[in-house]
């Protein structure tokens, strides 16, 4: 990567944002399957 995110902290803050967003979208992802998983389990 081209910026220092020591240096610069919007970009330190533009990666924590994108790293908080992943974390996000990664966490919905499970909750759905969760979900799936439960609902296929009730229909048996």
């Amino acid at each position: 990567m081209a910026v220092n995110p020591t240096t610069d902290p919007a970009a330190a803050q533009h990666m924590a944002q994108a790293a908080q967003a992943a974390a996000a979208a990664e966490a919905a992802r499970q909750a759905a399957e969760a979900l799936r998983a439960q609902q296929q389990g009730g229909q048996k």
